[in-house]
């Protein structure tokens, strides 16, 4: 006899002889009877109430052969839908129907859930529909929920999967058990018709599109036997059939199998408990007084309706339920099992003590495969079970403490079945499997679930060739809403990014009027009030223009999607190509395209750009784009040049066609009688200055200036716009600096010569020299007496030749501006005056009289003077005039039509009585050729700050001093516009010894590459950071530098030469230092800023720590004498000991696996250290680089940058000057030639370049209008010669 142990521990005893076993107090555990007349007659009454296959089944298997399509025109069928759609369908189906009231809104054409609604009717509903979870039984040996039947009509072929599972809105907020009952539940029925023969033969690749159909075919009617549309509990049902295997998917969802109010009653704790009390007092004393929960009802109807599902075969043994089984009396009304659930009652009379004995027995369910009836009933029995499990399970999340403790043993009964909330299942039984899916399902696209995707039937892992087929099937079964389709797609495909559903977008000439509409409204244009056959594609195009020019990156991409809708509406060309290439919002993004550093050459982005479209053909427009937007961001004529002539489409847009000549003079603001110099002059202006509001601001000056430079068919214009710079040679000598002819190793003297020249405060008062030696012989003035000039007194010699310099300057520099040469030749006797020291003494021999030079030297026989046939080579005809005349600043542009003649006749009469003023000294320099030629010799070694300091003190000599200062020191022009001061403070460290601060001139900042500067912020700091020294009258000091004046020009020497003492021979660093055109001095000048100072206490003491980094860094890499890294030789060490040499040497090392080990936590330590050390440092030089960003208070502009190429003991000399008055434009000094060069050029810092800064020349913010490199007068007055 079997016993079964009840919930509360007690086993069940026999009550009814041994032919019948039951429980009278334990769980529900089905017995059978099995006497054999017994089991004879149930099984006799079960078939006489099954169903056999009909006649006609049996005919429809002869017509199916299972390799004929049944739905020939499936895909003519309206709707079409993907598995996706269909099971995102199916999640939301009931919140549609119960949170939209269609409850009552069937009607014809029309359905009330969404599984037969076209997408279109509710894809802008679907974001506000609670997506319900789908619970499945994962063990089909607890509950079978997954079946597989053979076809009726064609069983040899064709199958029928069928799932069932429930629905559940996960959003629930429950506190108690009894509001279980109250949660709607509903079950899902998935039944799927498989046609393995055709499967194979003709299943098309990608997604598989399903249609729907009103009916079935008559031979798939009979596997779906239970399918009936009036079913009184069906919720929603929808009959779909695949195009191309006519794969058969019915969806069925129904009503809960629990939500009469009677059954939502009778689960609640209060009945439930009134129930157990009523099996109290029938039972007696044999219940004891426990809490019953709507968790045990829950488990033990489970059990009952489990249990005749677990009947295999009509073989089986039928297992009842003993009528006094306390959990059938406690936990339910035994009533209900007669009454609701088709069990059979059984009343037995004990003949010897005349008890009655009750047994219920369940239906027959094991004849379903074959009785149509019994598979509908036992359809009935899994879908209350299911619903039993997961109303179960819920009900123990939601109990007590109490509840739980109390009921343990239901608790591990629920919990022990496995169930899942997933969708898997359902893509199984629908035989798709992709794996995208899954992953997709995982991290679902937030996209998925917008209208546009909806309507389309589409995901957003769906490959791009089947997004383009479900768009082409629904237009073409839905023409109407061709439109909205469309707007989907192309949706879709600017989501995505894809290229390919972009082209084919473009290829299609549709646009749905919601797409034309929303368009509209992006442009703020009023769809009702706007007639597109009246706008034009150019109002369209500055409306974007205007749009995105402040739009954030989400609205941009809006706009542009919105451009190209109406690009393709109006057939705008235009439109379409702006939208197509328009630049990169983000340049680096552009940089990233092309695999390139921001740094790098016009050159090398142009080998970049060709190099990746020969690679990557299909990535052209993208590397177009790039490179249009580099080509903008350095507004580069070069680039654009080059993009035009890579794609020709930019030359259709921006051709100088499109313009007439009088708009091209418009667009540039010219007159018509402007010269080519003011129109390439007033196209630079714009090109370098307006801000790029329109990225194809640019291109339309560049079309513009092109169609002057055809009708003017102007050589300056038409070389300007191939290479981007002015060809000198094209321009009249008034247009163009002169340049200086070299007359042996005055390459730098040139150089400098230009430098000055270009500062028109120091050019116009070297003009305007008239002192004489005699002046300086008569005046009384005691300033001239005492005077000192570095700091001391200054000889009449060197006044003499002082003098005497200054006028060939200021010849030289007259003639640079009267010559109508292209370039003039410094004199022999200036060159020697500029490179011997100025406390050489030179002689001079009076001449007869005052003359003036027509711009050659004065060519006697006297030995003692300047043999200018040394290198008649380097000479060349000359212009210049010995007394200058007085030069009048440029009259301000007014008109660029006519002059005005009135100014002019001004400025003429002003030369005119100029020149009487200024005299000129009567005395010439006696110098042989050997002493010359001495001096050219020590120019090719002189630096050329010594130049600068004997040029410069020449001039302060032949000055007369404004004021002196306390150590008598000449204060002058030189003084204000070159020399700054610094103070020097010494603070004894341990007394509070006060040390006067000591200041110091300075004509230039020197800085070394030898530290190895980031950029010329670091190099600076090195030269004034704070010093601890040790000083014999005051002990430890601390030594601090700052800056107590500024000069208006403000030099920086990069002091590059150094001494090899191994090879005992100097030797020139090359190593870059980066610098900018701008320079602040803030941190480097005496303040009392807090916040200042603060910093650069803070950067100091950063500082500090990425030197001990770098230190601590190359002491990590540091190579000992074997060439070893200390990494390197602890690994050297651990091959030595793994290695047989050990035992070959017998050699013995204890513990040699500790040591190995101990060997790699080394090497582990050192790589640690190092990454850490590369991070701190990379970050340490980041905050640094930033530390100084708001104080900006203190300005400079670069201006001339000189150069040097070569080595320390030779080279080239040449340098760049920047001329703000004409558009910024650099210009490349080189001795006679004088040309213009690109930005990049100046700003070159490419490692193992020979040709490097050795000089910056900054002026300040305030100052930048005297700088002047353009000075050139040819109309020369009438000079007459004076007394």
């Amino acid at each position: 006899m079997e016993q079964v142990a009840d919930e509360h521990g007690n086993n069940a005893t026999p009550t009814n002889g041994a032919n019948i076993q039951h429980s009278q107090q334990g769980d529900i555990d089905m017995i059978r009877n099995d006497t054999p007349d017994n089991n004879n007659s149930i099984k006799a009454n079960k078939e006489q109430e099954s169903g056999n296959p009909t006649s006609t089944d049996a005919d429809l298997s002869k017509l199916d052969d299972g390799k004929t399509l049944l739905y020939p025109q499936a895909s003519s069928k309206f709707p079409m839908k993907t598995v996706d759609r269909i099971i995102d369908d199916i999640l939301c189906d009931m919140s549609y129907i119960c949170d939209f009231d269609t409850a009552n809104s069937e009607s014809e054409g029309t359905y009330r859930g969404l599984l037969r609604t076209a997408s279109l009717e509710y894809s802008h509903k679907r974001q506000n529909m609670d997506t319900y979870a789908v619970g499945s039984f994962v063990d089909q040996v607890s509950l079978q929920t997954k079946y597989e039947y053979k076809s009726v009509t064609c069983p040899e072929l064709n199958k029928v999967n069928v799932y069932y599972g429930i629905l559940i809105n996960p959003n629930l907020s429950l506190s108690d058990q009894d509001q279980v009952i109250d949660v709607p539940f509903y079950h899902l029925k998935i039944s799927v018709k498989i046609r393995p023969y055709i499967e194979t033969r003709k299943k098309q690749v990608g997604v598989t599109h399903y249609h729907l159909v009103d009916e079935l075919h008559e031979f798939d009617a009979p596997d779906f036997p239970n399918f009936n549309k009036d079913e009184p509990t069906l919720e929603d049902y929808a009959i779909y059939v695949s195009n191309d295997t006519n794969r058969v998917l019915l969806v069925e969802i129904f009503q809960s199998e629990f939500s009469s109010k009677e059954n939502k009653t009778d689960f609640k704790k209060e009945n439930i408990m009134l129930r157990y009390k009523e099996a109290q007092n029938r039972l007696g004393d044999i219940l004891p007084d426990i809490k019953v929960t709507p968790a045990d009802c829950y488990n033990t109807m489970f059990k009952i309706f489990r249990s005749p599902l677990n009947r295999c075969s009509r073989d089986d043994p039928v297992r009842t339920i003993d009528g006094n089984n306390v959990s059938l009396n406690t936990h339910i009304n035994p009533d209900w099992l007669v009454s609701k659930y088709q069990f059979q009652k059984h009343e037995a009379k004990d003949n010897d003590t005349g008890e009655i004995t009750v047994e219920y027995e369940p239906p027959e369910l094991s004849t379903y495969i074959d009785d149509h009836t019994v598979r509908g009933l036992r359809e009935t029995y899994i879908r209350r079970c299911v619903e039993l499990a997961f109303r179960g399970q819920l009900a123990i999340k939601v109990a007590r403490k109490e509840e739980l403790e109390a009921n343990i043993k239901t608790r591990n009964a629920l919990n022990a079945l496995h169930t899942q909330f997933s969708i898997s299942p359902l893509y199984q039984v629908c035989a798709e499997t992709n794996v995208l899916r899954f992953q997709s399902n995982d991290f679902q696209n937030p996209l998925d679930m917008n209208f546009h995707f909806i309507n389309l039937s589409t995901k957003f892992y769906y490959a791009d060739r089947d997004i383009i087929r479900n768009y082409e099937i629904l237009y073409s079964l839905d023409p109407e809403n061709v439109g909205i389709y469309f707007d989907a797609l192309s949706f879709i495909a600017n989501a995505k990014g894809a290229y390919q559903l972009v082209a084919y977008c473009g290829k299609q000439s549709i646009v749905g009027k919601e797409a034309l509409d929303n368009a509209l409204r992006m442009f703020k244009l009023d769809p009702k009030q706007i007639n597109m056959v009246d706008i034009d594609e150019n109002f369209l195009l500055s409306i974007y223009k205007h749009e995105v020019r402040h739009a954030n990156a989400n609205v941009h991409a809006d706009l542009k999607n919105a451009a190209r809708v109406l690009a393709k509406y109006k057939q705008s060309d235009l439109l379409k190509f702006y939208v197509d290439y328009e630049p990169y919002q983000i340049v680096d993004q552009a940089y990233r395209t092309l695999e390139i550093d921001e740094s790098v050459d016009d050159d090398i982005v142009q080998t970049a750009y060709s190099i990746k479209v020969t690679d990557a053909p299909g990535l052209i427009m993208d590397c177009s784009r790039a490179l249009y937007t580099i080509a903008i961001k350095k507004r580069s004529m070069y680039l654009l040049n080059f993009l035009v002539d890579q794609c020709p489409i930019f030359h259709e847009f921006y051709s100088p066609s499109k313009y007439s000549y009088q708009d091209a003079l418009n667009l540039l603001q010219v007159n018509e009688n402007a010269s080519d110099e003011v129109i390439l002059n007033v196209f630079q202006q714009r090109w370098s200055n307006e801000s790029i509001d329109e990225p194809d601001r640019l291109l339309n000056l560049k079309a513009a200036l092109t169609k002057l430079s055809i009708e003017k068919k102007s050589k300056l214009i038409e070389h300007f716009l191939e290479t981007g710079t002015i060809d000198p040679t094209c321009l009249p000598p008034e247009n163009w600096p002169t340049g200086l002819n070299n007359i042996g190793n005055t390459c730098y003297l040139n150089s400098l010569l230009q430098y000055y020249f270009s500062i028109a405060p120091l050019r116009e008062y070297i003009l305007n020299y008239r002192d004489t030696m005699q002046d300086f012989e008569t005046n009384t003035s005691t300033l001239k007496k005492q005077r000192r000039i570095g700091g001391r007194e200054v000889s009449d010699n060197e006044v003499e030749r002082s003098i005497q310099f200054t006028y060939q300057l200021r010849d030289l520099f007259r003639n640079m501006i009267f010559s109508k040469e292209r370039c003039v030749t410094p004199t022999h006797e200036l060159a020697y005056l500029a490179f011997a020291p100025s406390n050489v003494e030179v002689e001079f021999e009076v001449t007869d009289k005052l003359s003036v030079s027509d711009g050659t030297e004065n060519k006697d026989n006297d030995e003692n003077k300047i043999d200018v046939t040394l290198d008649s080579s380097l000479q060349s005809p000359s212009d210049t005039v010995s007394n200058p005349i007085r030069l009048p600043s440029p009259p301000p542009l007014i008109e660029l039509d006519e002059p005005d003649v009135d100014m002019l006749k001004d400025e003429e009469q002003k030369k005119m009585e100029n020149k009487k003023d200024i005299a000129s000294s009567n005395k010439v320099a006696k110098i042989s050729s050997d002493q010359l030629e001495n001096a050219l010799e020590m120019g090719r070694q002189q630096d050329v700050t010594e130049c600068i300091g004997n040029v410069l003190y020449q001039l302060e000599s032949a000055s007369e001093p404004i004021k002196l200062d306390d150590e008598l020191e000449q204060y002058d022009l030189i003084k204000k516009l070159f020399y700054g001061k610094t103070k020097q403070t010494i603070m004894p460290v341990n007394n509070s010894t006060k040390v006067p601060a000591k200041y110091e001139r300075f004509l230039s900042l020197l800085v070394n590459v030898s530290d190895h500067p980031r950029d010329i912020y670091d190099a600076l700091d090195s030269s004034f950071q704070d010093e601890y020294l040790t000083m014999e009258e005051y002990g430890d000091v601390k030594r601090t530098v700052s800056v107590t004046l500024l000069p208006t020009i403000l030099h920086v020497q990069i002091q590059r030469v150094y001494y090899d003492r191994e090879r005992f021979m100097p030797f020139k660093s090359i190593e870059p230092v980066p610098f900018t055109n701008k320079l602040y001095m803030d941190r480097y000048v005496e303040t009392d800023n807090q916040e200042l100072l603060e910093k650069k206490i803070e950067t100091s003491k950063m500082k500090e720590r990425l030197r001990y980094l770098h230190n601590r860094r190359k002491e990590l890499l540091n190579r000992n004498k074997f060439g070893l890294s200390r990494k390197e030789a602890y690994m050297e060490t651990i091959k030595f000991l793994k290695s047989d040499t050990l035992e070959k040497t017998d050699i013995d090392v204890t513990d040699n696996e500790e040591t190995i080990n101990g060997l790699n936590q080394l090497i582990e330590d050192v790589n640690n250290e190092l990454n850490s050390i590369y991070t701190e440092i990379n970050d340490l030089e980041g905050k640094i680089s930033h530390q100084f960003d708001k104080f900006h208070n203190i300005g400079y502009t670069l201006f001339a940058v000189f150069i040097h190429r070569g080595e320390a003991s030779y080279g080239h000399y040449w340098v760049y000057i920047n001329d703000p008055n004409q558009s910024g434009i650099w210009r490349k000094y080189n001795d006679e030639s004088v040309t213009e060069v690109n930005e990049s050029e100046v700003f070159n810092f490419t490692e193992g370049n020979t040709a490097t800064p050795y000089f910056l020349v900054f002026v300040k913010n305030e100052d930048k209008e005297g700088i002047e490199p353009l000075k050139r007068i040819l109309d020369n007055p009438e000079i007459e010669t004076l007394d």
